[in-house]
């Protein structure tokens, strides 16, 4: 098996706040590899700094020290304007707030996506992969919430990303309807080849990664090779 190229790197991260004189470290020197096309979770209980390490690796946040190597590249040491810059041509992001737009409907949501990015010949094809077909053309208040998540990630999905960010995705959902996006985002990664970072509190997630990140008081405190995703619909929830 070929072995997969690393996209994203840590090296000695850090992230230092001052509170009453001292210093928490939200991140304590980190060390991390992210492969190409790899589905990583990010796992741990609330305030372990799995919000913080998801920021700084995609560059939302910059580290207090340390480097944050994208095809070797230190974007830790970019200006805030290339940090944009840089997120628009390589990143794609997915909240639980979903953040559309209510006057435009399905495809023109993702053709919002993919006006950011290098190609836009795509859309169609986006939203099949997320199951939206019979659904272009209607408007957000038409939708459920796991649709309305769904046509979040597939404008994210519209420029193309090298890597998606996905912060408590299904956070906002019920267990049938998370399964469904849970499934929509390994249905990106294994058409589109979509490298997938998802934080989340719920170690049912864990398991249709490839590798779990177990974060604690700012260090990565354990992880697990999953030598078999499973299937969404097959998880424990909660």
């Amino acid at each position: 098996m070929e072995e997969k190229k690393t996209i994203l790197k840590l090296e000695n991260v850090y992230k230092t706040y001052m509170q009453g004189g001292t210093k928490t470290h939200a991140l304590n020197n980190i060390d991390l590899d992210i492969k190409s096309g790899e589905i990583v979770v990010i796992l741990g209980p609330s305030g372990a700094g799995k919000t913080t390490l998801l920021n700084v690796l995609s560059g939302l946040d910059s580290p207090t020290s340390g480097r944050i190597l994208f095809d070797g590249k230190d974007i830790a040491k970019y200006s805030q304007m290339k940090l944009t810059k840089f997120r628009k041509e390589n990143l794609g992001f997915i909240f639980q707030t979903y953040n559309l737009l209510e006057h435009l409907n399905v495809k023109e949501n993702v053709m919002v996506g993919a006006k950011l990015g290098k190609s836009k010949d795509n859309v169609d094809e986006i939203i099949e992969v997320v199951g939206l077909s019979n659904h272009k053309k209607k408007y957000m208040h038409e939708l459920s919430g796991g649709e309305q998540q769904r046509v979040s990630i597939a404008r994210a999905l519209a420029k193309k990303p090298s890597i998606m960010f996905a912060d408590e995705p299904t956070g906002a959902l019920d267990e049938k309807t998370g399964k469904i996006v849970l499934r929509t985002l390994i249905e990106a990664n294994e058409k589109l080849g979509t490298t997938m970072i998802i934080v989340t509190h719920n170690p049912g997630i864990a398991k249709i990664g490839d590798r779990v990140l177990h974060v604690n008081s700012g260090v990565i405190d354990k992880e697990i090779i999953n030598e078999t995703r499973m299937a969404p619909e097959e998880i424990p929830w909660g």
